[in-house]
């Protein structure tokens, strides 16, 4: 993070859903770092890969309703990254038993994310020194 800048905060699939679906008991949390995102306190970060596996859960599977409206409002809040070709192969590689969870983590990683937040920090047990992992409640506390 450069001085004066905001702070990077990466999403996992998981918490964005939590938001989207005001899953409980994870949404109390959760929708705090989008209103911290509101608010121009971080800026908030999202994999394409996410948005991907967000709509397909959002309309398919649990079919939410407004699903539209509120993914295009969760997208506004946030920007919206890729990894390509170098981090797919690097996730592949990766020490990570979930190669999902490696696509999105070293997403994060390379696009020099400043947190990762994740509901399942155990998923993440091969992390970076430089990008740490934390719950949506811990980074809260930490802020």
């Amino acid at each position: 993070m450069l001085k004066g800048s905001l702070p990077e905060v990466f999403l996992d699939t998981d918490v964005a859903f939590d938001i989207l679906s005001k899953r409980k008991p994870h949404f109390e949390h959760s929708v705090r770092i989008l209103e911290m995102a509101a608010s121009d306190k971080i800026a908030l970060l999202i994999s394409e890969s996410s948005l991907t596996n967000l709509i397909y859960l959002s309309f398919d599977i649990y079919k939410l309703e407004s699903a539209d409206k509120k993914l295009l409002d969760f997208i506004s809040t946030c920007s919206i990254i890729s990894g390509g070709k170098s981090v797919m192969i690097e996730a592949i590689s990766s020490l990570f038993k979930d190669k999902e969870d490696a696509l999105q983590y070293y997403t994060a990683l390379n696009h020099g994310a400043d947190y990762f937040i994740t509901r399942i920090i155990t998923d993440y047990k091969h992390q970076s020194t430089r990008l740490p992992v934390l719950t949506p409640k811990q980074f809260i506390s930490q802020l």
